[in-house]
């Protein structure tokens, strides 16, 4: 990647320091939201109909310029929709305007949308727990997005499914793949209360075939003890089923870290570029139960990754590890959501958004988000936080709201030369209880300040 010119100086003088027997403490990174915009019921121009407990904003993916019109659209999970019976789940697909509002929305639930008769949702099943976007799977020339529905009972009790979703250019669903427990070849790969689906992530294409992998989470997976969580890297063909796949956990894939149980690892997963430069995208993965520092903290393991989608080494971020230094207290569930935002400072590298839901920065659970620049070995150089009372967001953010629950880098919407945010607040209640919003963040260019402690360690 192309390192610009103030960064560029910035390592010449770091260099020489070096050199001359000198070093330097810290990295502050700073940035913050210049403005910001609401989705919901009642702002935004969404013209859809939320109901209460919908929880619009649970799971929300950059979908691609599906109209062809220079600005990317999104895919937003409202998993406890009833359309059909209860919680059976839905998405919705925003047609976005480049200023954070809606220009038209398209529903796909069991009973809009154009599902296929084939396409069987089931009560309880929460499609829409998670959405990812695949690019143009088929080759149609349309875009498409995978679901993960992670109560679904194929094979057994809430063992989970993921659903592909080939769509038309209007958001309607032209065709669907069911991946679940009895329907893909590999065996005996889920047990019940898995719970896989409940993160979706695509990770770009280790294997080099052309067609991009994604990752699922089964965050239940009782690899190892109970309740550690484990993801699955799926290799797909173009038809959206299953060539192969490979485990990751506390037991499988090379996996070295220390999960204990309750840990929840895999409740969110992003594909975040290749962080190491290896030629191989790498992966971070949320654990929201972990306990670095205190109860239900959270971390984030960020996993360098093998072509075959082993693991070749890993990072843990957390309270306590990878050069966090602080900001997390109990319960905040750091990791809820993840999405990488490219090489947001322009060293190289490239940079990580990390949702703390339960944060309580002005409130009880309002929710923060958590901007991470990245060293190349997986450590955070620097990070900013965004809350009620950090990095200029005004909001308003109310209690309970979970501001944090779903992450995605939407492009730079207001082609201002800076990547924008999406983030969920599933229990917003605009419109009534619990029917969930989205913010579209437009940041501030992130500024750099080295603090240089000079001495001389020459002998």
């Amino acid at each position: 990647m192309r390192v610009s010119k103030p960064v560029q100086l910035v390592f010449i003088l770091l260099a020489w320091l070096l050199l001359s027997g000198r070093s330097c403490t810290e990295t502050t990174i700073t940035t913050g939201v210049e403005t910001a915009q609401k989705i919901s019921d009642t702002a935004g121009n969404f013209e859809g109909i939320l109901e209460d407990n919908d929880r619009f904003g649970s799971a929300v993916a950059n979908a691609g310029d599906l109209e062809r019109d220079g600005v990317i659209d999104l895919a937003v999970g409202t998993p406890l929709d009833d359309d059909g019976g209860t919680d059976r789940g839905a998405v919705w697909i925003l047609f976005m305007n480049d200023d954070g509002t809606v220009d038209i929305e398209q529903k796909i639930s069991d009973t809009e949308g154009n599902l296929p008769l084939t396409t069987i949702l089931d009560d309880n099943d929460r499609f829409g727990s998670a959405v990812a976007e695949l690019g143009d799977l088929n080759g149609d020339g349309f875009l498409d997005i995978a679901v993960g529905a992670p109560l679904d009972d194929d094979g057994g009790t809430d063992r989970g499914a993921v659903w592909i979703l080939f769509l038309n250019d209007d958001g309607t669903v032209q065709s669907t793949q069911k991946i679940a427990d009895s329907r893909i070849s590999l065996i005996d790969i889920l047990e019940d209360n898995d719970q896989f689906g409940g993160a979706i992530a695509n990770i770009g294409d280790l294997n080099n075939d052309r067609i991009d992998e994604i990752a699922v989470g089964a965050s239940l997976s009782d690899d190892g003890g109970g309740d550690r969580g484990a993801i699955w890297i799926l290799f797909l063909a173009r038809d959206g089923t299953v060539i192969s796949g490979q485990k990751v956990s506390d037991t499988d894939g090379g996996f070295s870290g220390t999960l204990d149980d309750g840990d929840f690892f895999g409740s969110s997963i992003a594909g975040i570029g290749d962080l190491d430069a290896d030629g191989i995208e790498d992966i971070a993965v949320g654990a929201i139960g972990d306990d670095d520092g205190g109860a239900d903290r959270g971390a984030v393991w960020i996993l360098f990754m093998n072509a075959d989608g082993t693991v070749r080494f890993e990072q843990k971020l957390s309270e306590t590890s990878g050069n966090f230094n602080g900001g997390l207290n109990d319960n905040d569930h750091f990791g809820s959501a993840l999405t990488g935002i490219g090489d947001y400072n322009g060293d190289g590298i490239v940079d990580i958004a990390a949702g703390a839901e339960q944060d309580d920065d002005g409130g009880s659970d309002r929710g923060a988000v958590w901007i991470l620049f990245m060293e190349s070995d997986g450590e955070i150089l620097s990070k900013q936080k965004i809350s009620s009372t950090s990095g200029n967001f005004t909001g308003p953010l109310s209690d309970g709201v979970l501001f944090g629950s779903a992450l995605a880098n939407p492009g730079d919407l207001d082609q201002d030369g800076i990547i924008d945010i999406v983030a969920g607040a599933k229990l917003d209640d605009d419109g009534g209880i619990d029917r969930g919003a989205l913010w579209t963040l437009f940041m501030q260019r992130p500024e750099t300040d080295i603090d240089i402690t000079l001495f001389d360690n020459r002998e």
